[in-house]
């Protein structure tokens, strides 16, 4: 007859506490999920969200910690577990390798974290470990050699590093878009940003400029393929517009009066320059003043912001193609 240690009954205990803390978050996390909400409020929650395809991740976390906590509590009442404390030992294993992509991802490609979801990994982390000890008494599970353990536990780990430092190879961050103005998404040769960015300095409009290059995930995300494109927050919304024709009509009716008096301002210079012109050769003559012409912008019929077609005529350039 084997006597039991009184670690066993610690590493018992603590894996019924971590599995009973991952399984009331989880279920916490799914609820608040329902109401539109959630227990991580930092930015990079919100986007693991809206990459999670299915919306299945925290269901199979709950899987896993309701194994996990039945399992738990099942070792501490004496049942003999052999072969589920076995596979217990394996969807740790399988845990850890996967989290090496959820916090590889996290790293490289979101660069902020979740901290729920990091909350969760560091409970599996611990699991994991404690799960390590435990078999280390060879109480439970006999069937297990030590040397095949500590190849399976190396494995994981190795696993672990191995995948996150897959995603840092493949890495493709997104960057962050200050939407405080108007942005602009150009592509560097596209002949319809360039004239769409002089328009905006000759009118006087304020605009955010981001090169194609450091916004190709944003892009891939809403699925659109041409520039230039304009990004504009209205209220709790943000307005996508495509092609040239579409974006100045855009900012001549968002900005109909900053246009105005640039274009005012722009009229008085070119006074005062002929002004001076005449002075120097009639200095007798007063200058009278000249009516300024307002550049007006007359709504259409219909709808103003159509998306169009990915063409040269609509005022396009695709980014995967050269632009003519």
């Amino acid at each position: 007859m084997t006597l039991r240690s009184p670690n066993i009954d610690r590493i018992k205990l603590l894996h019924f506490l971590i599995s009973l803390i991952g399984l009331s978050l989880i279920i916490i996390e799914i609820y608040l999920n329902s109401k539109n909400a959630s227990l991580c409020k930092t930015e990079a929650c919100t986007l693991v969200h809206i990459f999670d395809n299915y919306g299945v991740l925290n269901y199979i976390g709950l899987a896993l910690f309701s194994y996990l906590f039945l399992i738990s509590v099942l070792d501490m009442l004496n049942f003999h577990l052999g072969f589920f404390l076995k596979l217990r030992t394996y969807l740790l294993f399988l845990s850890i390798m996967v989290e090496g992509y959820f916090i590889g991802f996290q790293t490289w490609f979101l660069n902020a974290y979740c901290q729920y979801c990091l909350i969760v990994a560091a409970l599996l982390f611990l699991a994991f470990f404690l799960d390590y000890f435990y078999l280390g008494k060879e109480v439970v599970l006999r069937s297990i050699k030590k040397e095949k353990k500590n190849q399976l536990y190396k494995i994981a780990i190795l696993s672990f590093a191995s995948v996150m430092f897959a995603t840092w190879l493949v890495n493709v961050s997104l960057k962050t878009l200050d939407l405080s103005l108007p942005i602009l998404i150009y592509k560097e040769g596209c002949p319809h940003c360039k004239e769409v960015i002089s328009y905006a300095k000759e009118k006087n409009i304020k605009i955010k400029l981001y090169p194609i290059k450091d916004v190709i995930p944003l892009m891939r995300i809403v699925n659109i393929n041409s520039v230039p494109l304009l990004l504009e927050k209205v209220g709790d919304k943000i307005l996508i517009i495509k092609g040239k024709k579409e974006i100045e009509n855009w900012l001549n009716e968002k900005y109909e009066k900053d246009i105005k008096k640039a274009t005012s301002n722009k009229k008085r210079k070119t006074d005062i320059i002929k002004k001076k012109k005449v002075y120097k050769t009639k200095k007798e003559k007063k200058a009278q003043p000249e009516k300024t012409q307002i550049f007006m912008f007359k709504q259409s019929n219909g709808t103003l912001f159509n998306i169009t077609n990915d063409t040269e005529e609509s005022g396009v350039c695709t980014i995967d193609k050269p632009c003519e």
